[in-house]
């Protein structure tokens, strides 16, 4: 009896501060403060250049700073141990939260007889948050995407995906004034087994295939390039812009492909722009490099030879190239329905309820006071 009698004051200890937790863990108070942690993070995460060496947060914003921003893990900020340890506790907040009304959110509808849809506003608001938390977690770990580039005709692997993309065809569309209107890349897709999907990706408007969205990203120029030594051909390549090429047997001898200028003009202040996208005076900038320095810097038109030494390139052929951006996300479907419930957890809440509120006070004023 005395050990019965002892125990009971502290197994009700026990429980008041579990009952405390609880109540603690789904309070408002605790979902406001992890929300405040990660707005900010979120901002952090915006403002600080994400997945950057130290050598670059150190340069950008000196030793002190660049030291704290890698210490706290804010250059990467989204997949960092503490903010997904904020995301799991907003989650189980809400789970705690959504559990512990359901029974009273219930109640209160069955109580108008199942015409009070407004009460569930709240209720759906949360679980919507908690379902896009959820699929916006389970996206970045099983989603999955790759890049491809080149030009009409040319076929890549997409990366270790085990399809290749065939480039059948790649337009801009310009308007009369010379804008562009819409890139169009006519698309051949292929899997391991040998099976294609054809099918044209354009900017806003995908083109799926084997579980993949291929989105017309962007688009620049490269250049063929034919490189001599001692007068003879001993290498032709292709490069885009902002790649380079080197002779097999003097790779540190290299020419880069700077930028392209379709339509040359030399502006009032003396720099170089292009009058038009059309190839009415094409120029390519370029830089050569000898052991990792850069040595000359100029303009050449197409077929302009380049000597260098015995050596002796020339860029010619300029033609414009399509970036293709490959994305597959099974939990799409997923981030679409939690959308779709926090609209109606909202929609509930700001006028649907606010509704029923103001028909229920009416209906009661023309009632009139009732008699005892």
């Amino acid at each position: 009896m005395e050990d019965k009698t002892t125990l009971q004051p502290q197994n009700n200890s026990v429980n008041g501060t579990a009952r405390k937790l609880l109540r603690f863990l789904r309070g408002m108070p605790f979902s406001f403060i992890l929300l405040g942690f990660i707005i900010a993070a979120c901002v952090a995460g915006s403002v600080i250049p994400q997945g950057g060496s130290a050598a670059l947060y150190t340069q950008r914003y000196g030793a002190s700073w660049g030291g704290l921003i890698c210490w706290l893990q804010l250059d990467r900020v989204f997949t960092c141990w503490w903010f997904i340890a904020l995301a799991a506790l907003l989650c189980l907040n809400l789970i705690l939260c959504s559990v512990s009304r359901f029974g009273a959110v219930r109640r209160a509808w069955k109580s108008a007889g199942g015409k009070t849809w407004g009460v569930w506003g709240s209720w759906l608001t949360h679980l919507g948050l908690l379902l896009m938390i959820v699929g916006f977690a389970a996206g970045q770990s099983l989603a999955r995407e790759a890049v491809v580039y080149g030009i009409a005709g040319s076929t890549q692997p997409l990366g270790d995906t085990g399809l290749t993309v065939t480039i059948d065809k790649f337009e801009v569309a310009l308007r009369p004034d010379n804008t562009v209107e819409q890139y169009t890349a006519a698309l051949t897709i292929a899997n391991a087994a040998g099976e294609t999907q054809s099918g044209a990706a354009s900017v806003n408007h995908p083109f799926d295939a084997f579980g993949y969205s291929f989105y017309q990203d962007s688009m620049g120029w490269a250049n063929y390039v034919d490189i001599k030594k001692d007068g003879q051909l001993v290498k032709t390549d292709l490069i885009c812009t902002g790649e380079y090429t080197f002779p097999d047997d003097q790779p540190s001898l290299a020419l880069m492909f700077n930028k392209f200028y379709p339509d040359l003009i030399r502006q009032p202040d003396g720099s170089f722009a292009t009058a038009s996208p059309q190839l009415n005076n094409p120029y390519s900038l370029y830089s050569i490099y000898f052991d990792g320095s850069m040595v000359a810097m100029n303009l050449a038109e197409p077929g302009q030879p380049i000597p260098v030494h015995n050596y002796e390139f020339t860029m010619y052929d300029p033609v414009e190239y399509t970036l293709i951006v490959a994305k597959s996300d099974p939990t799409a479907w997923l981030v679409g329905v939690a959308s779709a419930v926090l609209l109606a957890g909202l929609f509930l809440s700001f006028y649907v309820r606010p509704w029923e509120e103001n028909r229920r006070k009416q209906h009661a004023d023309e009632s009139g006071p009732q008699l005892p």
